[in-house]
């Protein structure tokens, strides 16, 4: 079973060669998790030295669209010895919320959830009392509540296999190996970061929809209209029909002269332009 160690924000700043500010946005972004010891008023954030690591081996390899470059290295596990409480704390003092179980030969034989756990738990009616709600639950151990066999993929395998398995099997996360060593663990969150950063969410610029025929050249005419106008393309995303007559295109873009763009789309043949806007007009709403 691993452990962390808790850094403060100064001393992540340090690590990483960059300024505080700059560590607090990447604890905003989700790019690094914190968890908060004292009072809750004058209590301190401290960062995972586990996640500092992470970070550190995934920068400068975001791009790339395998699970090793995108999965969480090295993740927490646990033993089918470990008792309920004892997974609940290495989840909480983690923020993990997926556990897999390794036998005495470090062999993957399971994986318990967040989930798994609160469904272990005695019914809210139940006559017992929470000491007795605690001791019962000190004896149940991974390997009564755990998953088996694992779903799993290998290092090499593309983020949208992995996405698609996970979607098709009803499951959260898939540990990473290579060979029978589990060397990692992504989950859906890791999926949606990255649909979220190839499709250029959260940057500045305008959303470009439209629709034309499913048929070979139809696409490079209207890029070269995008290029023309010294628009700067951020992600390129294509969907179909289900009949398969026409192809849906999503083009993030900035930097381009919007009345030009509109003129140099609107003479492209049998292109329709289903919408046209600025990003900044998407909000996220609240409430009450």
């Amino acid at each position: 079973m691993q452990k962390t160690n808790l850094l403060t924000t100064q001393e992540v700043a340090e690590k990483l060669g960059v300024s505080t500010a700059r560590v607090r946005q990447l604890l905003a972004q989700g790019s690094l998790k914190a968890v908060k010891e004292g009072g809750k008023y004058r209590g301190q954030w401290k960062i995972h030295t586990h996640d500092v690591e992470i970070y550190l081996q995934k920068k400068g390899e975001s791009g790339k669209m395998r699970v090793k470059y995108r999965m969480t290295p090295n993740p927490i596990t646990a033993t089918p010895d470990t008792s309920y409480n004892q997974a609940l704390r290495i989840m909480k003092q983690n923020n993990i919320k997926h556990l897999p179980i390794l036998d005495e030969h470090g062999k993957l034989i399971g994986i318990v959830t967040h989930s798994d756990l609160l469904l272990a738990q005695p019914s809210p009616v139940t006559t017992l009392s929470v000491f007795e709600i605690a001791s019962l639950l000190e004896k149940v151990t991974m390997d009564k509540i755990m998953s088996k066999p694992v779903l799993a993929v290998e290092e090499s395998c593309s983020i949208t296999n992995a996405a698609h398995f996970m979607l098709t099997n009803d499951i959260g996360c898939l540990p990473v190996m290579r060979g029978e060593e589990l060397v990692g663990i992504i989950t859906d969150t890791d999926i949606f970061r990255t649909f979220i950063e190839i499709t250029g969410g959260g940057q500045a610029g305008s959303h470009i929809e439209a629709r034309l025929p499913n048929e070979k050249g139809r696409l490079a005419p209207l890029i070269k209209a995008l290029t023309d106008s010294n628009s700067d393309i951020i992600s390129v995303t294509i969907t179909y029909e289900e009949t398969g007559e026409h192809a849906y295109v999503d083009i993030k873009e900035r930097g381009g002269d919007e009345s030009k763009l509109r003129a140099a789309l609107e003479n492209l043949p049998q292109v329709k332009i289903l919408e046209f806007r600025p990003g900044e007009e998407d909000k996220l709403l609240r409430f009450s």
